[in-house]
């Protein structure tokens, strides 16, 4: 076996979280539903951490959430909704709506988060236990950055981009 072999089947294993977390944009709870799409969509992400005014961590808001807000309640729990009319503007006026909503009605306060300095092995654990596919890195409570389960294995099987 050649040594570029071996360097691709022996990864370098001191993977430091600061190498490979991103930036994380961040929003408070009184943004906007249609501000966080807007920052959703500038950055390609399918959300960001939502912080007090010192910066802690309070919450996190998602596409997904953004969605689910817009939907009506009865629409949420039923298994077929074949029966509603698909033609008309008043469902865009009422999905609309609530886009003005402020996130910190529709974020999820709690939150997959890890402290920085934390190794490769309890990121990967807290991103498969919690079922999330990004983590926020956070330092004495304050967001700093954020991980998503692709950039963690490639950096794993030494494959992360430049």
């Amino acid at each position: 076996m050649s040594s570029e072999e071996a360097s691709r089947q022996e990864p370098d294993r001191d993977i430091k979280l600061e190498e490979i977390m991103h930036p994380a944009v961040s929003v408070t709870p009184d943004t906007s539903e249609r501000e966080v799409l807007k920052v959703l969509l500038e950055n390609n992400v399918p959300g960001v951490p939502v912080v007090d005014e010192e910066g802690n961590l309070v919450g996190f808001v998602s596409d997904r959430h953004l969605l689910a807000s817009a939907l009506p309640e009865y629409l949420k729990v039923m298994a077929d909704v074949s029966f509603v009319s698909e033609a008309g503007d008043e469902w865009v006026d009422y999905l609309a709506g609530s886009a003005e909503r402020p996130v910190g009605e529709v974020m999820s306060k709690e939150v997959s988060q890890i402290e920085l300095g934390k190794s490769e092995v309890v990121v990967a654990h807290k991103m498969v236990h919690d079922g999330v596919s990004s983590v926020v890195v956070t330092e004495a409570g304050k967001v700093v950055g954020i991980v998503t389960r692709l950039d963690l294995y490639a950096a794993i099987i030494g494959n992360a981009p430049s």
